[in-house]
This record gives C-alpha cells, sequence and structure tokens, in this order.
C-alpha cells in the first residue's frame, strides 16, 4: 500500500513539474513574440525616407507614425482596397487603405502613411509586414526574391506591374533608407531580414506595366 502511494506521489510530481514547465515555455515563447513586434514597431514607428536620386542627393521625409498595434474590437468588415500577389513565393494576400484601422502591421500588411497609391505617378507605395513563423508572417519567404522578378499590385481594377531594381539590408535603428529613383513609380516591401535579430530587408522594384 506504501508502495502504491509512493507511485502516486512519483506520479503527481511529475505531471506538476511538466505542467509548470509548460507555463515557462508559454510564457517565453509569448514574450519572444512580444519582442519581435515591438522591434518591427521600432523600425516602422519612425521611417526616414533618404530617397536616392540620380543626382546621389539625400531628400528626408517626415517621420511615420507608428503603427497601432492593439486589440480593436470595432473594427468593421472592409474590402481590400489592393492586392500583393507574387507567384513566385506563392503570396497573394490584401491591404487596406492607409487610414483604415485594419491597416494594422500585427493583424495585416501595413501600407506606411508615406505612401502613395500605384496611380500616382513617380509615387511610390510602401507596404511592410512581418516575417518569421507567425500566422501574419505574410512576408516570411520574401528572402526568396531576387532582382528581376517581378511583383504584381491589383490595385481599383488593374494590374499594377513591378520589376525588382535593388534590395539590401539596413540595420534596426528606428529609420529605414529607401534608396529609389524618385522619376520612377516605385513599390517598396519592408520586412526583417531572415535569421538575423539586427536588420531589416528593402526591396525596390520599379513599374514596367498596368495591364
Amino acid at each position: 500500500m506504501k508502495i502504491n502511494n509512493l507511485k502516486y506521489q512519483i506520479a503527481a510530481g511529475v505531471i506538476l513539474v511538466i505542467c509548470g514547465t509548460l507555463v515557462l515555455l508559454s510564457d517565453y515563447i509569448k514574450d519572444k513574440r512580444d519582442v519581435v513586434y515591438s522591434e518591427m514597431n521600432l523600425v516602422l514607428s519612425s521611417i526616414n525616407m533618404d530617397e536616392n536620386l540620380n543626382n546621389q542627393d539625400n531628400i528626408t521625409s517626415d517621420e511615420s507614425e507608428e503603427p497601432k498595434e492593439e486589440k480593436n474590437d470595432n473594427y468593421t468588415y472592409e474590402e481590400y482596397l489592393g492586392i500583393v500577389d507574387i507567384s513566385k513565393i506563392g503570396l497573394y494576400k490584401g491591404f487596406y487603405n492607409k487610414n483604415s484601422n485594419l491597416n494594422n502591421v500585427k493583424f495585416n500588411l501595413y501600407v506606411l502613411p508615406e505612401s502613395n497609391y500605384p496611380d500616382t505617378e513617380s509615387g511610390n507605395l510602401i507596404i511592410a509586414g512581418h516575417s518569421g513563423n507567425y500566422n501574419n508572417s505574410y512576408f516570411a519567404n520574401l528572402y526568396l526574391l531576387e532582382l528581376g522578378d517581378t511583383i504584381n499590385i491589383h490595385y481599383n481594377n488593374k494590374n499594377y506591374v513591378y520589376k525588382i531594381d535593388k534590395i539590401y539590408n539596413e540595420e534596426k535603428t528606428g529609420r529605414v533608407r529607401i534608396l529609389r529613383n524618385k522619376s520612377k513609380t516605385t513599390l517598396t516591401l519592408i520586412t526583417c531580414t531572415k535569421d538575423d535579430n539586427y536588420h531589416q530587408t528593402i526591396y525596390i522594384a520599379y513599374l514596367i506595366s498596368v495591364e
């Protein structure tokens, strides 16, 4: 009888240890996730667009507002304003108007306030998104893109085709340099660099056709 009681006590102790470990592991994962979100917020909270012109002059724009990550239970259904379509990596994801409360990097792709929409001549549509292994990591496979690859933006019943001209990494300093030819209609994609906690990757693509 004492042996059976001892077995039960040991089993109960093992179960308690396992439960405690799972709780600690869950908290650790949550903390790591929050760190990733915080880092992404830092990167997006003060975008400094140093746009490299043909004459190499640098122009600094205003800082962007920090993307809202708080939970909002008052979201109402809205149709996407446009679609990011990159067949090479199987990405087909909508984005919202930059003034919408659904334009939120925690849940969706994030259109930066400085952005111009695709039909603005010489404008720059700037979209940021998470990478990694989370459900909202829409840019997780962006690292597979190469110079010369094409990106489609479906907007206002037209298909805007962009060709990647430049890919570069920037240190996470709270600012991002967007180096582009301002005379060209541009698409800029921003995400965290794969397997690197200290940099983000910027993809510069220029409009080549409208279908």
